[in-house]
């Protein structure tokens, strides 16, 4: 482990598979934030949408707007696809490109990493590997390749995951 991180690399390829988003400004006091599908059981309201509107407000950089956001699940929890991830990348992008928020890419940088080590590979959407210290690798030219996804009927958390992991090999 190396501060929070384990010393991993990870290769990121997108897919064609993605949680519906609805987003719409709206005249309340605090933001309201909703999930619902076959997957949306169990999302508590610690959850990393939640916690990019509250680095957001925190920040000042909504300028007091307040966001009502309803998510249809279609990626399953805790199955290693970065759907909670993608959804706050994809939220932060669309307030970037719609200029309610104007950001550096070192500001987008560090609200990334405040929700999560993977958050910042939604802003990008490029295949790459993602490197322990946070060190982003790209590689164009990738071959297209049809992926099998297999959902059993339970989750596990990657925190669970790398518990149970005591030796790795050096990264290639």
């Amino acid at each position: 482990k190396k501060k929070n991180l384990h010393k991993i690399e990870s290769i990121i390829n997108f897919i064609d598979l993605n949680d519906d988003i609805s987003i719409n400004q709206h005249n309340g006091n605090k933001h309201i934030i909703s999930f619902y599908g076959k997957f949306s059981k169990n999302i508590g309201k610690k959850n990393t949408v939640q916690k990019l509107f509250q680095i957001l407000d925190k920040e000042n950089l909504l300028n007091n707007k307040k966001f009502k956001v309803k998510i249809k699940k279609i990626i399953p929890q805790e199955a290693g696809l970065g759907g909670g991830s993608m959804n706050a990348a994809s939220i932060l992008n669309y307030l970037i490109k719609k200029k309610i928020v104007n950001l550096s890419y070192k500001k987008i940088r560090s609200i990334c990493d405040l929700i999560g080590s993977d958050v910042i590979l939604g802003t990008i959407k490029s295949s790459c590997v993602l490197i322990s210290n946070g060190k982003i690798k790209k590689f164009y030219d990738t071959p297209k390749y049809y992926s099998i996804l297999v959902k059993p009927d339970f989750g596990c958390p990657t925190k669970n995951i790398y518990s149970a992991v005591h030796q790795y090999t050096k990264p290639k």
